[in-house]
């Protein structure tokens, strides 16, 4: 979309970088892993079916996302009809989500069998309205409006400048008592979640489309500078030229990886061997591992803190103009 329609300006129309850039990126990471966990676990504990089934869904209905007819079906209780969502190819999965042709093809057999996602014809796939409407996945789309809100709190106190988006739309709803959901809230949900899976189509294609090296490498630099993110010390190392110290980086261990990513430690721990031999990772005394800060001088790593960078502006400008209230932002 462009930017001369009275929207605030969106990330894709943004070149300069702000001074807390590398803070607000941290906070992003700190989403994207509890939003990946949030989705493994509504998915039975597996990393690549839960990425699958939220590419699938997310495909269906991207279309009703980018258009006005998102806030039409905002509320928890108005899911887009079945006739709307829009199939799509297991094909259009695998080059989305980095993931090999064949593996997506046998998880999304799996996921017919179950009930999960329903072939339409030769078009491709869809994820039902009742799917959504099950027990455990109601739930989770109340655990990620939660995060969502924590995501956005942590923004505000990294420096984000929620200015040009504190003013109310026609559209607006008014943040409801805790524990409440908004009327608009499924909305909301939808424009974040796309900003999950833009994150992990990043990771995978920074990494020489091995989505799984790409997932590993960022659970283990998110880890190695968690304790900064979550404290006030985090706008002292905000520059993209400020990085963390490498003694200041605290190791993590392969198994708190392969916790954290719902992996089998076995294969974490090849994965991990692997970057520590080509020197993307480093072993630190038995404690566990970083991810050195040379790694983060890379020409591709700072055009990656553009893109994403640009990716949270846009989210930010999305959520607005569905009817997010950031008035006390």
């Amino acid at each position: 979309m462009r930017a001369d329609d009275g929207r605030p300006p969106t990330g894709m129309d943004v070149a300069p970088m702000p001074a807390n850039v590398l803070a607000v990126l941290r906070v992003g990471n700190e989403f994207l892993m509890r939003s990946i966990d949030g989705m493994v676990a509504a998915q039975g504990n597996d990393l690549i079916a839960a990425l699958i089934f939220t590419a699938l869904w997310l495909g269906n209905v991207r279309h009703i996302t980018n258009s006005a007819a998102n806030t039409e079906f905002g509320g928890m209780e108005n899911l887009p009809p079945d006739s709307l969502r829009r199939p799509v190819s297991v094909q259009a999965l695998a080059n989305a989500l980095r993931i090999p042709y064949e593996t997506v093809r046998r998880y999304a057999q799996t996921m017919i069998k179950a009930g999960v996602c329903i072939r339409v014809g030769k078009r491709g796939l869809i994820v039902p309205a009742a799917v959504h409407n099950q027990p455990h996945r109601r739930k989770a789309f109340q655990e990620s409006l939660q995060s969502l809100l924590r995501f956005l709190g942590d923004l505000k106190q990294a420096g984000f400048d929620f200015a040009p988006y504190r003013h109310t739309l026609g559209n607006t709803v008014a943040l409801p008592p805790a524990g409440e959901m908004p009327a608009n809230v499924r909305a909301l949900l939808r424009i974040s979640m796309e900003l999950i899976l833009q994150g992990v189509e990043m990771v995978g294609r920074l990494h020489n489309n091995d989505f799984l090296t790409g997932m590993i490498y960022t659970a283990i630099w998110t880890a190695n500078v968690r304790h900064v993110t979550c404290s006030g010390d985090n706008l002292k190392y905000g520059s993209i030229t400020q990085f963390l110290p490498d003694e200041l980086r605290r190791p993590v261990t392969v198994n708190a990886i392969a916790g954290a990513l719902r992996l089998p430690y076995e294969t974490t721990r090849r994965y991990v061997s692997d970057l520590v031999r080509v020197g993307r990772a480093i072993r630190i005394d038995g404690k566990g591992v970083i991810i050195p800060g040379a790694q983060f001088a890379r020409p591709d790593y700072s055009e990656g803190v553009r893109e994403s960078y640009g990716h949270i502006l846009r989210t930010v400008s999305d959520l607005h103009r569905a009817g997010f209230d950031f008035r006390n932002y």
